[in-house]
């Protein structure tokens, strides 16, 4: 696997088409829901950890988000108990590179009533599952 990619030089839009963003959101969403074990967010760095049957399949899908996001560096290494994956988004993007990586975060299910929300914008999101 090649080392960390640096995209700052590349524009922040994905070149899929409408319906092929379609099809590759579920993928990436079937993966995470099945196979995604764990994930953080540290600064501009997405770490997410799946199961390490599903290397193969996800080495797939970095291959082809790096062609149609080339803005997003991607870092994948395998071990015996896990595939992990880093996105880093560009530096462009300070602390708002949220939105990015949405795609590859679970489904976020709402909160309680009875218990407070987090800002607006990070509504139920969790940094760690």
């Amino acid at each position: 696997m090649p080392a960390v990619d640096t995209c700052d030089a590349a524009p922040v839009a994905c070149t899929l088409s409408p319906a092929d963003m379609g099809a590759r959101l579920v993928r990436i969403r079937q993966l995470t829901q099945s196979r995604l074990r764990s994930h953080s967010l540290q600064g501009l760095t997405l770490r997410l950890s799946y199961a390490p049957e599903v290397a193969a399949e996800l080495a797939d899908i970095v291959a082809l988000e790096r062609e149609c996001c080339a803005f997003l560096a991607f870092h994948l290494t395998e071990s015996p108990g896990a595939v992990e994956l880093l996105i880093t988004a560009p530096s462009s993007q300070g602390t708002g590179a949220q939105w990015l990586f949405a795609q590859f975060l679970p489904t976020v299910t709402e909160r309680p009533p009875q218990e407070p929300a987090l800002c607006g914008c990070r509504k139920g999101l969790s940094s760690t599952v």
